[in-house]
This record gives C-alpha cells, sequence and structure tokens, in this order.
C-alpha cells in the first residue's frame, strides 16, 4: 500500500522532489481528483532513484522530464510513470522550488551555446 507520492521534475541534471500528500479518499487513490485536500513538501530524492533517473536521462537525450512515483510503507520508490511535458507549476508555487528559474537557465545556457 502506498504512503504518499512523489513528482520529481529533472532540469538539465537537477532534480527537484516534492512529495504528494493525499487527505481525503479520493486523493489517496488519485490525487489528481481532490487537489483542496494534498500537501506538498520538498523530498531528497533517494541516491539510487537520482541515479536512475539521471541514466534515463542521458539514454534518451532529455534537458526536462516530469517523474511520478509511489512511495510504499516501507519508504521504496516505486516508478509510475514519465511526463515530458509534465506539469510542475502548482509544486512550484506551493513549495518554493526554483523550477522556472532553473529552465530559463538551461535555456539561457542552451542560447548562448548554439
Amino acid at each position: 500500500e502506498k504512503k504518499y507520492e512523489a513528482r520529481v521534475v529533472v532540469v538539465g541534471g537537477r532534480l527537484f522532489g516534492v512529495t504528494i500528500h493525499a487527505h481525503s479518499e479520493s486523493a489517496h487513490i488519485d490525487w489528481r481528483t481532490d487537489f483542496g485536500a494534498l500537501t506538498y513538501e520538498i523530498v531528497d530524492v533517494p541516491d539510487d532513484v537520482d541515479k536512475g533517473l539521471q541514466r534515463y536521462m542521458t539514454t534518451l537525450g532529455l534537458s526536462y522530464a516530469a517523474f511520478d512515483f509511489c512511495i510504499d510503507q516501507c519508504d521504496r520508490w516505486i516508478f509510475l510513470e514519465s511526463n515530458s511535458g509534465g506539469q510542475y507549476s502548482w509544486l512550484e508555487e506551493a513549495t518554493g522550488a526554483p523550477i522556472n528559474q532553473t529552465l530559463i537557465e538551461l535555456l539561457a545556457d542552451g542560447a548562448a551555446n548554439a
């Protein structure tokens, strides 16, 4: 059984992990059903998950992706999916994670090196 979920946004090799805690039955099943019953928290991504995500990004040649995980009762991170256009703005707003600024810097560096 899952304890909570997490979204990890990867921008140019930098990881932003945010836990998604559901406080209603419907949100616990699918957090998208009850946004009002959610709380968020910045979390350090476990080293093995970090390494796996970095390999994924490198193998596919990606600079951006959002990954979804369930975290079980034993604190194991279970991969659900990768979203090449995954949303993050509500997580940035709730936690202050500087995702937009990191994207801006990535784009500016890319333009400068083009």
